[in-house]
């Protein structure tokens, strides 16, 4: 494995870190906030930072960077409200497995369309994954809420739009500049909606005020730039398998700090998520 891959792969199990801790913050945040307007509030912060940085580099948009960035993030909007509606519902830990469900639709998606072959170690994780997500979602059979039906619909668009985004980035797109257009888009959509489905007041409490900061600055800015990054050098199966280990981070920052208990069956499906991960990445 030469030095670039490897550190794609890292700074993607860093943006599955960021991502993971963000569930109960946001959980907690829609408290005081509607879904829409959580998600415009958040990608603001992502577009003021992505603006400064860029500064007049941002002139030099192509055709390219601002059609893809459009259709990217119109999926990235469209993931992250089935994600916050659902999360008014279910739990933060049982919302990040239902999202990792996004590692087996990305090979699924691609070999439907005929745009990738997808090794059969690849196959392989998905099968370990697929029985590592059973486990984690409904150990106890349960059954689902709506709150997870709505997240399924996140899965399905996270899945899209890693697919999506693989291709554009592929066209040689520059990274800050492709994810202004994706963060504006985001924030325009749920700005129009919030204005038009959620009339209640927003309440600055603390914890949204927190909530904002690591949602708009790390698991937006940061995390997002790293994913598309790392996409220039790893194929869309590989990206969402690595993706699979954002459940496992989410359940223990929610059993640490939300007292969310997840049960043995819980983590040994853990367990054979991270299996998976290992398996995609000796493929």
């Amino acid at each position: 494995m030469n030095n670039q891959k490897l550190a794609a792969r890292l700074s993607l199990v860093l943006s599955a870190l960021i991502w993971g801790i963000t569930f109960i913050l946001v959980k907690d945040a829609l408290n005081d906030v509607g879904p829409y307007y959580f998600a415009a509030l958040r990608f603001s912060v992502a577009c003021i930072i992505t603006i400064l940085v860029v500064n007049r580099a941002i002139t030099n948009l192509t055709p390219v960077e601002i059609v893809g960035g459009l259709i990217c993030g119109f999926f990235l909007f469209a993931a992250y409200t089935f994600q916050n509606f659902g999360l008014i519902i279910t739990t933060a830990s049982k919302s990040a497995f239902i999202t990792s469900i996004s590692v087996l639709l990305v090979p699924v998606i691609l070999q439907l369309f005929s745009m990738q072959a997808i090794k059969k170690s690849v196959w392989l994780a998905v099968i370990i994954a697929s029985f590592g997500l059973f486990l984690l979602l409904n150990p106890s059979g349960g059954g689902l809420n709506w709150g997870d039906i709505l997240t399924f619909g996140c899965a399905l668009g996270f899945a899209i739009h890693i697919i999506v985004q693989d291709i554009y980035v592929k066209k040689g797109v520059d990274i800050l500049r492709f994810f202004l257009v994706q963060a504006c888009t985001v924030c325009v959509l749920s700005s129009i909606n919030g204005y038009v489905f959620e009339p209640e007041a927003i309440i600055w409490s603390k914890r949204l005020l927190s909530a904002l900061l690591v949602t708009g600055i790390l698991a937006s800015f940061v995390a997002i730039i790293f994913m598309i990054w790392a996409q220039k050098i790893l194929n869309p199966s590989e990206t969402a398998i690595i993706f699979s280990l954002e459940p496992v981070f989410a359940a223990l920052f929610a059993a640490a700090f939300a007292g969310e208990i997840l049960g043995l069956w819980g983590w040994v499906g853990g367990g054979f998520v991270v299996i998976a991960v290992a398996l995609s990445e000796s493929g």
